[in-house]
């Protein structure tokens, strides 16, 4: 009898403290995609966080009591706006975030938590704000790589397993990581590989590719398919990275051939292969894109530009078609040991969402000053048409 007493007066004190904060109504569309979700709960979390009574409505979302601070959240059609922009407008106790897309709708709401988290809990909220991100793609690195090879590969070949890579499969983890994303306002997570196809898809001419065994390639299923997913509702793009021209083991002695060749040419098959597991990779996966490292491992600039035009971006091509999906995806050409002027310039008739990237690190000022020559790779590949990435 005595528990229940206690329980009862500290049921009714949390229901009086509750009662004494001040209440927030979060308004989203009926229709609000994952994304406009995704910056809704965000939001909620900072409030309460800093001691609101928030309420959550979805659906009708009529501004009827002005006594409440209210804020809502949609998207528009505004062209005034950047991709990814949003427009804040505070009228008395409306607060209005409108974005481009939905990831704007979430910028938008990460603008409204700093205000909340800079201001001691307060809601210090703009009168209005226009705003979006100046950079396309921002992003971060993680390698899938080692500092020493695996017995019996050579360089860059690290398969996908729970031994080499335990971090990889840590949910909790990568939703942190997805978060500190977010709050950073970056909108791509580069993962970092020579052939990580035959870790993630299986291929139906090619069954013998598959570089791991059933278990751990089912994990890599759930776990990759949750990595795309929960990047892609916070508006982040997953791109993978791979080398040219790398061939899983198990595909390579089935055929009598080497993983890696430093001149290797192509081959109908070797390019057969690589076509259907880029496709497998962007039917299976949401929200992926992918960067190519084409120098190193390639014969000539010209076999560059055969293996970036006649693999490489009509295996992307198959995976939207099987999907029945028409907006490509990014894929991001890496100036490493290449022609990349030549190469762009055959791409971009083909496909529009290409990038050219050059890296910025000890590795790239061993081989070209930081000035001069360096930058002059840089302001030639940012005038080809597309979008340069340091």
């Amino acid at each position: 009898m005595k528990n229940i007493r206690l329980f009862m007066f500290a049921a009714c004190t949390l229901f009086l403290a509750a009662c004494g904060r001040q209440t927030v109504k979060i308004m989203t569309p009926p229709d609000a995609s994952n994304r406009v979700l995704f910056g809704a709960e965000q939001l909620q979390a900072t409030l309460d966080r800093a001691g609101y009574q928030v309420m959550m409505q979805q659906g009708d979302t009529t501004f009827s009591d002005p006594e409440i601070k209210t804020i809502l959240l949609t998207e528009v059609n505004d062209t005034t706006l950047k991709k990814e922009g949003f427009h804040i407008t505070t009228t008395g106790n409306l607060t209005r975030v409108s974005g481009r897309d939905g990831s704007g709708v979430i910028y938008g709401c990460r603008e409204l938590i700093d205000r909340v988290n800079d201001s001691d809990g307060r809601l210090n909220f703009p009168e209005e704000l226009k705003d979006g991100p100046e950079m396309v793609l921002r992003g971060a690195c993680v390698g899938l790589q080692k500092m020493t090879y695996l017995p019996g590969h050579g360089v860059y070949e690290y398969p996908y397993t729970p031994e080499s890579f335990p971090w990889f499969y840590d949910k909790e983890q990568w939703i942190k990581y997805l978060d500190m994303l977010v709050a950073n306002r970056m909108n791509s997570l580069y993962l970092w590989n020579g052939h990580p196809f035959a870790s993630l898809v299986k291929l139906e001419d090619y069954p013998f590719a598959l570089e791991v065994d059933e278990e751990t390639f089912k994990k890599n299923e759930e776990m990759f398919s949750f990595l795309t997913e929960e990047a892609d509702k916070r508006g982040i793009f997953v791109i993978q990275m791979f080398y040219n021209i790398i061939l899983s083991k198990p595909f390579a002695e089935h055929y009598g051939l080497k993983t890696q060749d430093r001149n290797r040419p192509i081959t109908p098959l070797i390019a057969d292969y690589t076509r259907k597991s880029i496709a497998a990779f962007i039917e299976k996966y949401p929200n992926v894109g992918l960067l190519v490292c084409l120098g190193e491992a390639m014969c000539t600039v010209e076999d560059d530009v055969e293996w970036f035009t006649k693999t490489i971006i009509p295996g992307v091509k198959d995976g939207l078609q099987a999907l029945g999906r028409t907006d490509e995806p990014p894929l991001l050409l890496r100036a490493h040991d290449t022609d990349c002027k030549l190469v762009m310039d055959a791409a971009l008739p083909l496909y529009k969402n290409l990038y050219t990237m050059h890296k910025y690190n000890g590795e790239s000022l061993t081989t070209y000053e930081p000035r001069g020559p360096w930058s002059k790779i840089h302001t030639d590949l940012s005038s080809l048409g597309s979008i340069h990435i340091s």
